[in-house]
């Protein structure tokens, strides 16, 4: 073993040991795919039995209430207990996530070395487990630290070394620290479910309000709130229990492997005990991996679909013997991922595929996926944060009536007791207990209509979010662009120059440019298929050559039986017969290549071989010799380009054979330079016809569209001006970051339009002139500048992002394509949009987007295969139609949430008014009035609100995103005070008339029998069905109320019955007034009144929120009353920031220059 190796997890089970795992653990600098923090902040605390004892005795008052709290809130129930010490002595510890998120974990004890054959004492190390991850405790940092495998601080020569397998010692001490290589999702058993369920705060608060109702004896509405209840949580236990099944089957990993120990190969292991370093071979059949691995003989083909959405089976080859760290998402194309399956394997002559253990468990790639499932990174909504808020206030005015009533009750000369209930009736009147239920039902009714455009959803919280988009993020190839390529020609390099295209590069005669075509690829033949990626199919095909893959009686070349190319028969000269490709160079979204090491046969001279490297024009002209690359390389790219088509770039270059052993031991860098420039392959990806009309709805719904791509900028540029990111009649600005000495420097570019500008993309070339010759370098800039949009490559992003962070802001809200954009750099995009106030939605392939998928609001993923892990939706239908129909879905929606949630709030206000005011009277709501408005008025309408499908078109204004603005205070206050005014007002009319008799009160009895009662009553009823009207807003989010047919159907039932019950005589139906407790009044011209009243309240609030609250007018001085001058999101500063004269197109700016 390596010194390293044994220096990290060998003989020295001690603190030293332990540190040396994380020295280079930079805690600040987390990659952007990682979701773990390596050092999190952590609390350590012991329980202080004077604490605990004080706990358990104040906790039991008022009924174990203590107890809730410390459920709900365990870390503040931790710091109620306990006291705060080392963690070496602690029994818990609060840790707080990156997401700001406190969670208690229990230490425990891991105990290493000892044994019964080991004369060593043995070690017990401290350790906790915090979302699945084990994190031990050091003594140097005094701190509990993630225990890593080989995914940091170890090179790629190190995991060479170790090659012939650990020895037992170094296994047991080694299952020890890590455990067992399982991604374990224990399904809970339907008890434990059920008691969760049981004391969540919502289920809490319906068992206390059901026990004030059945003291107050109302037992039909306490038996139907129960019947709810039970049916919700069954429903809920049903839902969860399925789920947590559906994660365990998926996480659930049984195989056995042969692994190699102490020198020998051990068959039949159990896939469970690898442990990070254990050397496995991969059979030639493939397997289903158990772990992440790295290859360190042989190469494999791979099936991620899995894990990336990607459909196309990956070539994986022998990791290089270098002196180069090794990190999984660089080193990629040499891993082999947990979860994913290997189809086949080609190995070496009489040798084995090897690989070694890097990563196990809930550290492998699968393991990541199944911790994003079960602890989702959280998101703040405003919309979500204010209803907690609403809630809350609503609770404060509970707790004011609860004041109000005791007072009103003891004046009136109740006893204790009925005052106490009568309050606490109140409070249950104030908050609805089925609020959150309300809540839910538009986003379910919203994800079953996604479900018809076949558009799916894992986070159904994100679909409100989806009402908020401001700005779109578009993949080009895959997504904007159909996935498959179409050859248009080769344009070989010739005698210094690059020759017209030729449009069937069959017809090529024999040379470098072919062969690379034929050669330079990672097919595979699988069952007589030839799969791989599209574009390396689709150039392969046009060779007209034909592949084979390595069998009994092949050619054998340096012990290495290789996969064979080779030309039709009887088309080429008989000194090709075939080509066999020795070693691959995978594709690297780094250095924008890929290149393989091949032997033309047949074999006139052993020792000579041949590169053949494609890629990016630009990346495969740098890596060539300069004398090789034609004179008019720049011009032909930039044209090329600007009209839209894919290019790629061919290299050559003959090597004699200088390496000992094996070619897998080649470095890279080292071949992989002084090429020969062969020629250009062109391709166009073309438009998919959906992409345009759906970029154009985007643009007239003033929502920004960005194209986030790995392509050429110029190709991108083409195809964003094509499907109208960039519009018509916009400046385009490339800008350009370059590092002179520490010192970058910032360059704008304009890009006249028609022109050649592959030069500015060019690094070979010197500081260019900023405007194109004809143009005039001192030209008006309030000209040139009045509409522009940025454009920028990867690397200009990336030293942009790192040095100048005011162009960097500029950037952003400007910028139109980003192009040769790495997958971390889109995340990281992503990212800082969302940093600067823009809802942000991500369209993708889901493959090479993942990240960015994840990380957006709204990741659409269009793949086919399993992306849903990776993205909160899935279409699929392959094209960005969906993207207008998810965000018309999420703006229905969340104008849907609004106006439930406000229904339910005034619906509760409504009656606890009406409660205050019979309060007043001596008098009380019935228990069938409370199950009338509850269940025949309140829950039709709040159900059947979020069946209103979205408006057809998407406007240019956003719905609100907040309750706790003046545009949703302000109205909701003057509802308020109508719902108070005609309330009264009714009683009042009913006081002004010469009949009337006030109530005689009865203090042992509810005294709901009195014309009082029956006024008030009636008047609420009116207003209930007022506000369901009048909240159900119909354009420009969702359709007119109408084409909602069940909420029409119960508004059609409804209103006219209690039209009924407002006018018919006492003689109609008599047993309708007993059951309802209404008392007749006896004068028609009265009933006429109260109906009058009623309609005046439905007209007065049906106009308010139709013209007067929606008018821009009430917004701007409602703006104007709060002193509302700037805006509140950062982006719209950083464009207000913008003057005329920026960006200075002829002047550079540094770092420290003022941009």
């Amino acid at each position: 073993m390596a010194a390293k190796d044994s220096g990290w997890l060998g003989n020295n089970l001690g603190d030293d040991a332990l540190e040396n795992d994380f020295q280079n653990e930079n805690p600040a600098a987390l990659r952007p795919e990682d979701d773990v923090d390596p050092r999190p902040f952590q609390v350590s605390y012991r329980v202080s039995i004077l604490k605990a004892t004080f706990f358990c005795f104040f906790a039991t008052l008022p009924v174990c209430a203590g107890f809730l709290i410390a459920y709900w809130f365990p870390a503040h129930w931790i710091r109620l207990i306990c006291s705060k010490c080392r963690p070496g002595r602690a029994r818990y510890v609060i840790v707080t996530d990156l997401d700001g998120r406190h969670c208690v974990e229990v230490i425990q004890y891991l105990s290493l070395g000892g044994g019964a054959s080991s004369n060593e004492e043995s070690l017990s190390i401290p350790y906790i487990v915090h979302r699945n991850l084990r994190y031990l405790y050091t003594s140097k940092t005094d701190n509990f630290v993630l225990l890593r495998g080989y995914d940091t601080g170890i090179n790629c020569n190190e995991i060479h070394s170790m090659i012939r397998g650990l020895s037992q010692r170094e296994f047991n001490e080694r299952r020890q620290r890590f455990g067992l290589n399982s991604i374990d999702v224990p399904v809970k058993p339907i008890y434990i479910i059920l008691l969760q369920e049981v004391l969540h705060p919502f289920y809490i608060f319906q068992v206390f309000c059901t026990a004030v109702w059945l003291a107050e004896e109302y037992y039909y509405y306490s038996a139907l709130i129960v019947i709810m209840s039970l049916l919700s949580v069954v429903a809920s236990l049903v839902q969860t229990r399925r789920n947590m099944s559906m994660l365990h089957q998926m996480a659930q990993q049984t195989c056995r492997v042969t692994v190699c120990r102490d020198g020998q190969e051990l068959a039949g292991v159990e896939g469970d005990s690898l442990v990070p370093g254990d050397v496995i071979v991969v059979p030639p059949t493939g397997m289903v991996m158990p772990c992440d691995a790295v290859l360190l003989v042989g190469t494999a083909i791979v099936n991620e679909a899995s894990l990336t959405g990607e459909s196309v089976p990956a070539a994986k080859t022998s990791l290089p013997n270098v002196m180069e760290a090794y990190l999984p998402d660089k080193h990629k194309c040499h891993t082999l991922f947990g979860g994913t399956h290997v189809i086949q394997t080609r190995r070496s002559y009489d040798s084995r595929t090897l690989a070694v253990v890097v990563r196990t468990g809930f550290q492998t790639s699968k393991g990541r996926m199944v911790r994003s499932i079960l602890y989702p990174k959280p998101f703040n909504f405003k919309f979500y944060w204010d209803s907690v808020k609403f809630i809350l206030a609503l609770t404060l005015v509970a707790g004011i009536g609860f004041v109000y009533s005791l007072i009103v009750l003891n004046v009136s000369l109740y006893n204790a007791g009925g005052s106490v209930l009568r309050a606490f009736d109140v409070i249950t009147i104030a908050v609805p207990p089925a609020l959150p239920a309300a809540l839910t039902v538009g986003t379910v009714y919203a994800l079953r209509r996604l479900r018809m455009h076949q558009i799916y959803c894992i986070s159904p919280q994100r679909v409100n979010l989806c009402g908020k988009i401001k700005l779109v993020c578009f993949d080009k190839t895959g997504t904007l662009t159909e996935d498959g390529m179409d050859i248009r020609g080769v344009m070989p390099a010739s005698k210094g120059s690059i020759s017209p295209i030729i449009d069937d590069p069959s017809t090529l005669p024999l040379c470098p440019l072919l062969q690379g075509m034929a050669s330079c690829h990672s097919l595979t033949l699988i069952n007589g298929t030839l799969i791989g990626d599209p574009l390396d199919l689709k150039m392969f095909s046009s060779t007209g050559w034909s592949f084979e893959e390595p069998g009994e009686g092949t050619t054998r070349i340096d012990d290495v039986a290789p996969p064979i190319v080779k030309p039709a028969k009887g088309e080429l000269e008989n000194d090709v017969q075939e080509i066999g490709i020795v070693k691959q160079f995978a594709f690297s979204s780094e250095l924008q290549c890929m290149s393989v090491l091949v032997k033309v046969l047949p074999d006139q001279d052993p020792s000579l071989y041949h590169l053949y490297s494609k890629g990016a024009p630009e990346k495969i002209a740098k890596m060539c010799t300069p004398n090789t690359v034609p004179n008019n390389f720049l011009t032909v790219l930039g044209s090329l380009t600007q009209r839209g088509m894919r290019v790629l770039a061919v290299g050559h270059r003959p090597l004699q054979k200088s390496w000992k052993g094996s070619p897998e031991n080649i470095e890279r860098a080292s071949v992989e330079c002084n090429l020969q420039f062969c020629g250009l392959i062109v391709m166009k990806n073309p438009l998919r016809p959906e992409s345009a009309p759906v970029i154009e709805i985007l643009n007239e719904a003033n929502i920004r569209t960005v194209m986030v791509t790995g392509d050429n900028l110029l190709t991108g540029l083409s195809v964003a001006q094509e499907c109208g990111i960039v519009q018509p009649g916009l400046r385009t600005i490339l800008v350009k970051a370059t590092s002179q000495s520490s010192n970058p420097v910032v360059t704008y570019h304009l890009m006249a339009e028609g022109k050649d500008h592959s030069d500015l993309l060019s690094s070979m070339e010197q500081q260019v002139s900023f405007l194109h010759p004809h143009q005039d370098n001192h030209m008006d800039h309030s000209t040139v500048m009045s509409d522009f949009c940025l454009v920028v490559e990867g690397k200009s992003f990336a030293t942009i992002r790192a040095h100048c962070p005011s162009v960097h802001q500029k950037l952003l809200v400007k910028g139109a394509v980003f192009a040769r954009m790495s997958p971390d750099q889109k995340a990281q995009l992503v990212t800082d949009l969302q940093n600067l106030g823009y809802g942000t939605s991500m369209c993708g392939d889901g493959a090479n987007d993942c990240g960015a998928l994840k990380t957006a609001h709204a990741g659409i993923s269009l793949s086919e295969a399993e992306a849903s892990i990776a993205s909160p939706f899935t279409s699929k239908v392959p094209n960005v139609s969906c993207v207008p129909k998810l965000l018309m879905e999420g703006r229905a929606a969340l104008t849907t949430s609004f106006s439930v949630f406000k229904y339910m709030a005034l619906y509760s206000i409504t009656q606890f008014v009406t409660a205050s005011i019979l309060y007043s009277l001596e008098s009380n709501l019935g228990d069938a009035q409370y199950l009338y408005i509850d269940v025949f008025l309140i829950i039709p309408f709040a159900f059947v609100m979020g069946l209103t499908r979205p408006y057809s078109k998407l406007v240019r204004r956003r719905p609100l995103g907040t309750l706790a603005g003046m545009n949703v205070l302000f109205p909701f206050l003057v509802h308020i005070c109508l719902i108070i005014a005609f309330q009264v007002g009714g009683l009042l009319i009913l006081k002004g008339r010469p009949w009337f008799k006030p109530i005689v009160a009865d203090r042992n009895e509810d005294n709901i029998l009195c014309s009082e009662n029956t006024a008030v009553v009636q008047v609420s009823l009116f207003q209930y069905i007022g506000l369901a009207v009048a909240l159900s807003t119909g354009p420009p989010y969702r359709r007119p109320v109408y084409t909602n047919p069940l909420f029409t159907l119960s508004l059609v039932c409804l209103l006219p019955f209690n039209i009924y019950l407002c006018l018919a005589p006492a003689h109609w139906f008599p047993w309708l007034w007993q059951q309802l407790e209404f008392v007749p009044h006896p004068y028609l011209a009265f009933r006429v009144a109260i109906l009058e009243i009623a309609f005046m309240y439905i007209a007065a609030t049906y106009l308010l929120e139709m013209f007067v609250f929606p008018s821009r007018c009430l917004h701007t001085l409602l703006k104007f009353v709060r002193c509302k001058r700037r805006p509140s999101n950062p982006y719209k500063h950083i464009l207000a920031s913008i003057g005329p004269s920026w960006p200075p197109i002829t002047r550079v700016a540094g770092t420290n220059a003022s941009p």
